[in-house]
């Protein structure tokens, strides 16, 4: 898969999206985070089934007959239901982005105007004028913003700039030789030279970008 942000792709279509979510569980239920005072009952009730779900591998139509048969017992929201109030909760509004029905290229950067996979040649759109296939995509910034939000993940984030290295050793990745040479440059944006250094500051995060292949769809089509 190649073309914009699909290197950030983590789900496939809606109640996917909610996976995401499942992440802040841990922090959301921590009586010392501020999340905390923000779930109710009723949220916790969610995660939990939702967890249930997603670790269980159910399938959607079993998560919702159990649901209704049970329903004089718990109330349970849709994952539909659940997936907007957590959008409210988080601030993260996945976005759909047209990708080839074949999973070849998304609909970005230099293929955001095609209309025929340049790879394979099916059209992106169908005879309504509506995309054959999107998948989900959740915003990166909004996901960071989080991670300072909560106290215990910013004491965990500190340890890359409080890690202390001992030349020629190596055991971390921050002892790493490109790692380490960019903390002697000075940050480039759009060829304008900063006046500070790469991962300079205590609240910089050093990213890993894996380019290799994975499937969007959690099988092969041919």
């Amino acid at each position: 898969m190649v073309g914009g942000p699909v290197a950030y792709a983590e789900v496939e279509a809606l109640h996917h999206s909610l996976r995401k979510f499942t992440c802040y569980w841990k922090h959301l239920n921590n009586s010392n985070n501020i999340g905390n005072t923000l779930l109710t009952e009723q949220d916790r009730d969610n995660l939990r089934a939702h967890s249930l779900r997603i670790k269980s591998h159910m399938p959607r139509a079993t998560f919702n007959e159990l649901r209704e048969k049970f329903s004089h017992k718990m109330d349970i929201d849709s994952e539909y239901k659940m997936l907007k109030r957590f959008e409210g909760l988080t601030a993260i509004t996945p976005m759909k982005i047209d990708c080839c029905i074949n999973s070849c290229i998304a609909y970005t950067a230099r293929y955001s105007h095609s209309d025929l996979c340049d790879f394979c040649g099916e059209r992106r759109f169908d005879a309504q004028e509506k995309p054959r296939r999107q998948f989900s995509y959740m915003p990166l910034v909004p996901q960071l913003q989080g991670l300072f939000a909560q106290e215990d993940t910013v004491e965990k984030l500190s340890y890359r700039h409080q890690y202390d290295h001992s030349p020629d050793t190596v055991n971390d990745v921050f002892d790493a030789e490109i790692y380490r040479s960019l903390q002697e440059k000075f940050v480039l944006v759009d060829g304008v030279q900063k006046n500070y250094k790469y991962f300079s500051g205590q609240n910089d995060i050093a990213f890993s970008l894996a380019t290799d292949g994975y499937l969007l769809f959690g099988r092969y089509r041919k």
